[in-house]
């Protein structure tokens, strides 16, 4: 991993990111569906796909930040969904 990415690069990757995984289905990148989100989680997030709870992890993360239930994902949301696997990858690395 680059260690010498500052804070902001590394926002600035997520902003871009999340634009191309939302504009890929609907063309809307102001909102990803869940369809998105959860191959994107499995793209972007190699190690947390090593755990054999990773289904199981992705789709609570999805359910809780779904908390409207309407399908679709929006960028503070998303945000949301990535804090919460910043906190499950940390996790699997200390083991």
């Amino acid at each position: 991993m680059d260690s010498n990415l500052t804070v902001e690069e590394i926002m600035a990757l997520m902003v871009v990111k999340f634009e191309c995984y939302a504009s890929k289905g609907s063309g809307d990148k102001n909102t990803l569906c869940t369809d998105e989100l959860y191959g994107m989680a499995t793209t972007e997030f190699p190690t947390l796909c090593t755990s054999a709870k990773k289904d199981e992890i992705i789709m609570e993360i999805i359910g809780k930040m779904d908390a409207n239930n309407d399908k679709r994902v929006t960028f503070d949301e998303f945000m949301s969904f990535s804090s919460s696997l910043a906190s499950v990858i940390r996790d699997i690395l200390k083991e």
